[in-house]
């Protein structure tokens, strides 16, 4: 009897780990899913930044043409009034045609780095949303744990040299509250580092969905979801 119940429990087991696994996964091709269609929108914004980056590097050389033909046109007329003159003048004609030029490019840098920074932070939140709203409570938690783990043993990684920063307050935000084997396995590398003992003030914050932000003084340790699609973004903009 206890052998049957044994057995029965063993199976119950297996029947939850498999059923838990089905659920995660679906999730997770529902994410990835947005994620592809978030990828194709920001395809689609981008063929629209190339178009609006060509029509104004055409206004532009239009711009330039129109101060070449004025230039021009005030050489031929100062011609009549003496080459000291006229050399004078077509000097200035090239310094404004450089100007012009000089002018376009840096609009059309701040233009193109503008709207990259806007597709960038349109993506992150758009990603962050979808995560928040497609996996569970309990998905974002496990996510969650598995970043914090991460960035722990990259803490513990980092040379002692990094922590120039002497501070026995040490400020940690999370989404989640820390559990109480993270906390201590964090506070002792921490301490370890700083070659002390030291204090975690604990913050929560919601809007980093999942992971971890340390700050001892001005050194700032970024583990958190929200700095990792901040990182990506550009790789999938270049792919």
């Amino acid at each position: 009897m206890l052998g049957q119940l044994l057995i029965l429990q063993i199976v119950t087991f297996i029947i939850l780990i498999v059923l838990l696994r089905f659920l995660f996964y679906r999730q997770l091709n529902s994410a990835l899913e947005r994620l592809k269609e978030l990828h194709e929108e920001n395809l689609a914004r981008e063929a629209e930044l190339k178009r609006e980056l060509e029509r104004a590097k055409k206004e532009r050389v239009a711009e330039i043409e129109k101060g070449k033909k004025e230039a021009k046109k005030i050489i031929e007329e100062t011609k009549r009034a003496g080459e000291i003159l006229h050399r004078s003048i077509e000097e200035k004609a090239k310094l404004e045609a450089q100007k012009i030029i000089d002018q376009g490019k840096e609009e059309l840098s701040r233009l193109k780095n503008s709207l990259y920074q806007e597709i960038n932070e349109h993506a992150i939140e758009l990603s962050l949303k979808m995560i928040k709203y497609t996996f569970t409570e309990k998905s974002r938690k496990s996510l969650h744990k598995q970043l914090i783990d991460e960035l722990i043993d990259e803490i513990a990684k980092l040379e002692k040299e990094r922590f120039f920063v002497k501070e026995d307050n040490v400020k940690v935000i999370s989404s989640f509250p820390l559990e109480t084997n993270e906390e201590i396995r964090l506070k002792e590398i921490i301490s370890s580092k700083l070659e002390r003992n030291i204090e975690l003030n604990k913050e929560i914050d919601t809007d980093l969905i999942g992971g971890l932000v340390v700050e001892i003084g001005a050194f700032v340790i970024d583990g958190s979801l929200k700095n990792r699609l901040k990182r990506v973004i550009p790789y999938l903009r270049e792919e």
